[in-house]
């Protein structure tokens, strides 16, 4: 059994992702495949992300008032860049097989719903995509989801929902893109990705 070896989870926030993207780890060691999950950028301490999620989530204790849409990011692409050159690009240069939690494609819905300019984005966008070089997605896992697992402002979920909807479709014809409804049991929605990463094998 050949693991693909970029796999990227992506969508909108409170679809269920990340806890899908820790069962899929899980499944690929019980079938003996040797793999490493990574968040993207990432918030280890020590880390150009960390710092990004803490000017995102608390900009007011690094002493930042407000940030535009556009200024964060570009923030989150430098640190983008980073994990790219420092820690994934070696990976896979290496032969391992890496899930990633979240890609770019969350510049640029995020960026979009916050009002953000398309131009900006795809500037930023193209920048990062000369940094991954030849590395491509072996497959993209769009999880979906009818609501929100946790209260979030509807009107903004669904314009995120929306947007990586438009997004997956367009990204479907530069690498696999496999749509994952995460509407049921988890365990369920886990095996589906898994069978979707092997099945064209």
């Amino acid at each position: 059994m050949n693991p693909p070896r970029l796999i990227i989870f992506e969508g909108v926030d409170a679809a269920g992702k990340s806890a899908v993207c820790n069962g899929y780890l899980k499944m690929l060691i019980q079938h003996g495949i040797a793999a490493k999950l990574l968040a993207f950028p990432g918030n280890a301490p020590g880390t150009l992300g960390h710092l990004v999620y803490q000017l995102h989530h608390a900009p007011l204790s690094m002493g930042v008032e407000q940030l535009t849409a556009a200024s964060l990011q570009a923030l989150h692409i430098a640190a983008h860049l980073d994990a790219i050159e420092s820690v994934i690009t070696p990976m896979l240069e290496a032969r391992e097989t890496l899930v990633l939690d979240r890609y770019w494609w969350s510049t640029w819905v995020y960026g979009l719903v916050g009002g953000a300019s398309p131009d900006t984005l795809q500037a930023l966008i193209n920048a990062e995509r000369v940094a991954w070089g030849r590395w491509l997605p072996s497959i993209v896992f769009h999880v979906t989801r009818r609501f929100p697992l946790r209260n979030e402002p509807i009107e903004t979920w669904e314009a995120l929902r929306n947007e990586y909807d438009k997004l997956a479709k367009r990204e479907e014809k530069n690498y696999p893109v496999r749509i994952l409804p995460n509407n049921g049991n988890l365990a369920d929605t886990v095996e589906q990705a898994f069978s979707m990463s092997f099945g064209d094998n």
